[in-house]
């Protein structure tokens, strides 16, 4: 997130307000245009099927660093619904045992759209810059969603994608894009990003060599560099 959304993959682009993205994307019918966007993709020995089975399955908690980063992240959070008493939602995430892909539904994410085998995106309202991110008029339909533009906030799509790259590889693509609602916002939450978004890129980097390991781990044949572009 820190220069135009249209770059190409393992390159972070923001501040690119008011450009659309290449067509043919599901996320294109739900956010269309944005102020910042992040894209990491790598090409994977594995068809498409397998990709995607293994790509909704991929626990991030199976790699320690990428749990302490995401503990990290929900922090101020967990803190501040404790000090309000809150400790049923504070124990809930507290006592998450996964964190795939999917898992992020109910948690203050919605399911925008789905392609079967192809794409998922997800959405949410909020305001990250803040201690308590959430909105309690926050979106839960993907309408909306796609109607919402409330000053102080920042609409947050994110999509898990998979393509076939020639005959027995496939190329996965995981893509955050941010549309803010007015300028004040703009500002804060570029301030945010540049705190955040180097950690935010590592726990993505890893997520794709995590995925090119278990794929390794499901075809022993594989050859070593599973994820050509690790």
């Amino acid at each position: 997130m820190s220069a135009p959304p249209a770059q190409p993959p393992e390159q972070s682009s923001a501040g690119a307000a008011g450009k659309a993205a290449e067509p043919g994307l599901l996320m294109d019918q739900f956010l269309p245009r944005c102020d910042f966007a992040v894209v990491h993709a790598d090409v994977l020995r594995a068809p498409p099927a397998e990709c995607n089975g293994a790509a909704s399955e991929l626990d991030l908690f199976q790699a320690p660093l990428v749990a302490t980063l995401l503990g990290i992240r929900a922090l101020p959070q967990r803190v501040v619904g404790t000090l309000r008493g809150r400790g049923k939602t504070a124990t809930l995430q507290a006592s998450r045992r996964t964190f795939r892909f999917k898992d992020m539904v109910g948690l203050g994410w919605i399911l925008l759209g789905e392609t079967p085998s192809v794409e998922m995106v997800l959405g949410q309202v909020s305001r990250p810059w803040k201690a308590v991110a959430a909105s309690t008029d926050a979106p839960t339909t993907p309408e909306q969603f796609t109607r919402f533009d409330e000053p102080g906030f920042a609409k947050i799509a994110a999509s898990l994608r998979i393509d076939p790259y020639g005959n027995c590889s496939s190329i996965l693509t995981i893509e955050t894009r941010v549309a803010i609602t007015d300028d004040m916002s703009r500002r804060r939450f570029r301030r945010y990003w540049l705190v955040i978004s180097p950690f935010s890129s590592l726990i993505r980097r890893m997520a794709l060599r995590l995925l090119a390991t278990e794929l390794r781990r499901s075809a022993p044949g594989r050859p070593s560099n599973g994820g050509l572009g690790s």
